[in-house]
């Protein structure tokens, strides 16, 4: 019962608090709350902003478990073409708010190939 309501405060709470990390036709909201609560979904403005992504959390301090699992099934075979914002999209995003797109952590060129963290 708890993480159904967890679920449904998704599209409820994630509209009304937190904070607007990207300029979206909505009033969807970034929430470490509700993102701790369901494994990351609660990345709700960054999910409106680019719907199609697999990973919500694009920052490295946005906590995303959904994805880490995600991830894992791609390496197992089990999930293929996932869809992640592409680098310059980002860009654009932050820049559009005249803000710098949040620093990644790097990795080494031999862990280019590999899904981005």
């Amino acid at each position: 019962v708890a993480l159904y309501h967890c679920t449904f405060a998704v599209n409820s709470l994630a509209h009304r608090f937190g904070s607007r990390r990207f300029d979206t036709r909505d009033d969807s909201r970034n929430n470490w709350l509700i993102a701790g609560l369901v494994l990351g979904e609660g990345w709700h403005n960054n999910h409106h902003r680019f719907p199609n992504s697999a990973r919500q959390g694009l920052a490295w301090y946005e906590l995303d478990p959904t994805w880490w699992g995600i991830r894992l099934m791609a390496r197992a075979g089990l999930v293929s073409n996932l869809r992640l914002p592409a680098p310059a999209a980002l860009k654009r995003a932050h820049a559009a708010l005249g803000g710098v797109a949040p620093r990644r952590p790097s990795t080494s060129a031999s862990s280019s190939a590999r899904l981005p963290l």
